[in-house]
């Protein structure tokens, strides 16, 4: 596999970097870091959990949210952006395993760069999963990014076990909010959720989904597009998601969160893609399957 430098170099919109340069300020010891820069967008990726950490479009509208607090350390997980909770979704039922999984924290190889449709840039990253204490079955992830006027994401997921594998997992997107008093899903109106606050107890949305104190809500069964309204306007589109996951941790607990810190929890909500609870994925041995999320000024 050609080193990161290697890739990155022959594309001109493309540059190899890292957390101390970009994020000076940062707490930790830092981490590499690409950067794309085109006529479309531009956009930070962290290499360690093939984290897309930030997204603008070129008239300037932000996709995502990054923590102006996120502490650039390795094997700890990376506060914004899009993590990539897997291969489970998050806490483990053993209670001393992390939580969302160890994707998040691991180091993806980055294995090509290419000029897409339309001027869009293409990086393709992978993980291969030996097997391990952590998660004794091995397993194979892929995470394909298209950044252009919006952000295309595809996971793959390959078995590499001899017998079925169980997993959960969530791409874990913090969407930026110029008002979080404001903020509202309109299309979650009257869907049934579990509420993780609540140790999964169901319940029914009253109105559009809003965000006054700490919001951790699962809505299964979610096929529709999603749009946070009201600025800047998301649009969520997904194939293969079942699963919408949405967060806020409220004021109380983003003030003991070191990597958000009080007050930092009114810039951003969490709606998340994926496959989590219930509706996880089993896959049959030699089985791969895939999922896409699209995300795009509405």
């Amino acid at each position: 596999m050609p080193a990161l430098a290697e890739l990155v170099a022959p594309y001109n919109g493309v540059t190899l970097t890292d957390s101390r340069t970009l994020f000076p300020s940062a707490e930790g010891e830092g981490l590499p870091l690409i950067r794309v820069e085109t006529a479309r967008c531009e956009a930070i990726i962290a290499p360690q959990g093939a984290q897309l950490l930030s997204f603008t479009r070129a008239d300037g509208t932000p996709l995502l949210w990054l923590s102006p607090q996120c502490h650039f350390q390795p094997d700890k997980a990376l506060r914004g952006g899009i993590p990539v909770c897997l291969p489970w979704f998050g806490p483990h039922p053993d209670g001393d395993k992390p939580q969302h999984g160890f994707a998040r924290t691991r180091d993806w190889t980055l294995s090509q760069v290419a000029e897409g449709e339309d001027g869009r840039c293409e990086l393709w990253f992978e993980l291969p999963h030996p097997g391990d204490k952590l998660f004794e079955t091995p397993f194979k992830a892929e995470l394909r990014m298209m950044l252009g006027h919006q952000i295309e994401l595809e996971l793959r997921l390959t078995n590499e076990a001899e017998q079925p594998v169980d997993f959960t997992w969530a791409l874990h997107s913090y969407l930026p909010v110029s008002d979080l008093d404001k903020a509202r899903v309109p299309a979650l109106k009257e869907c049934t959720y579990l509420d993780n606050l609540k140790q999964h107890e169901p319940a029914k949305q009253s109105g559009p989904l809003t965000f006054s104190g700490e919001v951790d809500r699962v809505f299964p069964s979610v096929e529709t597009p999603v749009t946070l309204e009201p600025t800047p306007r998301i649009r969520i589109e997904h194939h293969n998601c079942p699963s919408l996951v949405t967060w806020n941790p409220g004021p109380e607990k983003a003030a003991s969160m070191a990597d958000m810190g009080a007050g930092n929890e009114r810039g951003f909500v969490c709606l998340e893609r994926g496959a989590v609870l219930e509706e996880g994925w089993t896959l049959a041995p030699g089985e791969r399957r895939a999922a896409m999320v699209n995300i795009s000024a509405a």
